[in-house]
């Protein structure tokens, strides 16, 4: 019983915390783009905004592949906005004109800040996507997010199957059945 325990304690003091230290690199890229940017962002002024803490705006730039110069950079919550506007028309997004001016403040410091200085960071990649945290101060690095799709293209799966019950993946739907009883007008 005490051998066992002996090993526990053993996997737990040395061998456990060396998979805390797998996400340590990923900090300081964080902590440095976030001191590159921070004299450029003006996240302070926002601190007045009730539920700013709630939105987590996220900045997709485009590095080019030969000089690592900015192609583009486009707020990614905005884009696919627009994206959705297209397959739903009346879809909105809320505090939008918070959203635009967010964007505006993101894309500013990053434009006051030399590209080297960024591009630097991410030797080995062309799209980054920046999310921004108006509420701390912070800026992280995340994946980019999926784009919105159509409807009708997700809906691709849905199928007849040869004895014409229609079925979505291996959800059976039921199919309108011819009424027994037909009506008759009054």
């Amino acid at each position: 019983m005490y051998v066992i325990r002996y090993y526990l304690n053993i996997t737990f003091l040395f061998i456990l915390p060396l998979f805390g230290f797998a996400s340590e690199p990923d900090d300081s890229v964080n902590s440095t783009i976030t001191n590159l940017l921070r004299p450029n962002w003006p996240y302070e002024a926002f601190l007045a905004i009730p539920r700013i803490s709630d939105i987590r705006p996220t900045l997709a730039l485009e590095f080019s592949g030969d000089d690592k110069s900015l192609i583009a950079s486009d707020c990614v919550e905005l884009y696919y906005l627009e994206l959705k506007k297209e397959f739903e028309p009346k879809i909105i997004l809320e505090r939008e004109s918070l959203h635009k001016l967010l964007c505006k403040a993101m894309k500013r410091a990053i434009q006051k800040t030399p590209i080297l200085d960024i591009t630097r960071n991410f030797p080995d990649t062309n799209n980054v996507a920046l999310s921004f945290d108006f509420f701390g101060g912070v800026i992280r690095i995340i994946e980019m997010p999926y784009p919105p799709m159509d409807p009708i293209l997700e809906l691709e799966n849905v199928f007849l199957d040869h004895d014409s019950v229609l079925s979505f993946g291996g959800i059976e739907l039921p199919v309108e059945l011819e009424p027994e009883i037909n009506q008759t007008p009054l």
